[in-house]
């Protein structure tokens, strides 16, 4: 039996990740489906043959997180696992009128942080120790072109996504023994893209948004899936839809 935790299920490349997962391991998977929109996930996942055990958590709240880490780990079946594997998919932009010169808001920045990279370190941490006893122990990072290419508008998002990718290529450095990918999943098409085409300073960001051809997030998820099935990859890389795996494991 494989284990799944996937967070920001409710989002849409979230809700694609748990079909193709119902899809490719069918009655062979536990899915934790974490996300705010917990309602949303049960109807979305009503049918599925795998065992999906929705949970909400708010990862925003500093108190207790740890805790609430834990929660989600003890939503799995205490069953014999071969396999299990954290998704880490959610994620914020920043507000999109806002400069890196102009940044000063010392409180949004703090909470922004916390939200996107404290509570996603917290949680893989907990991971890991919960389910140190599965012989394979993966950890995914849904991560952006934001973490390599500066985008105008976006700041922050791409500060936060540089250090989860970072966070992790250094996760995979110091553990040969657990399987890390950061998975570039490609522009597609959800609230948080059409926030940010909405708001941005930019107008080359908006032009990019409004001009790249979206991904299907099916079509993406099926593929970081099927590489994370075939195992032929250098942990810690970062891989992009359009990209193959450079190296073998």
């Amino acid at each position: 039996m494989k284990l799944f935790v996937v967070t920001g299920a409710g989002g849409a490349f979230g809700s694609a990740i748990l079909r193709q997962l119902n899809a490719l391991h069918s009655d062979s998977a536990t899915i934790i489906a974490v996300s705010r929109r917990v309602d949303e996930v049960k109807r979305a996942t009503e049918g599925f043959k795998s065992a999906v055990f929705p949970i909400s958590v708010d990862f925003s709240a500093r108190q207790g997180l740890e805790g609430r880490c834990g929660a989600i780990c003890d939503q799995a079946p205490d069953i014999k696992y071969e396999e299990a594997v954290l998704i880490n998919n959610h994620a914020t932009a920043n507000h999109s009128g806002d400069k890196m010169a102009e940044f000063r808001d010392v409180e949004y920045m703090d909470s922004y942080m916390f939200l996107n990279m404290t509570s996603f370190q917290v949680l893989t941490s907990v991971f890991l120790e919960r389910f140190q006893g599965v012989e394979r122990r993966v950890c995914v990072n849904i991560s952006s072109l934001a973490s390599l290419q500066p985008m105008p508008s976006l700041g922050f998002y791409c500060t936060i996504k540089a250090a989860r990718m970072m966070a992790y290529k250094v996760l995979a450095a110091e553990n040969p023994d657990i399987r890390v990918l950061n998975w570039s999943p490609g522009p597609m098409k959800s609230a948080m893209t059409d926030d940010i085409t909405k708001n941005t300073h930019s107008d080359s960001i908006r032009q990019f948004f409004q001009s790249e051809p979206w991904i299907a997030t099916d079509e993406s998820a099926a593929k970081m899936l099927k590489i994370l099935a075939d195992n032929n990859y250098t942990s810690g890389e970062q891989i992009d839809v359009y990209d193959q795996p450079t190296a073998s494991a």
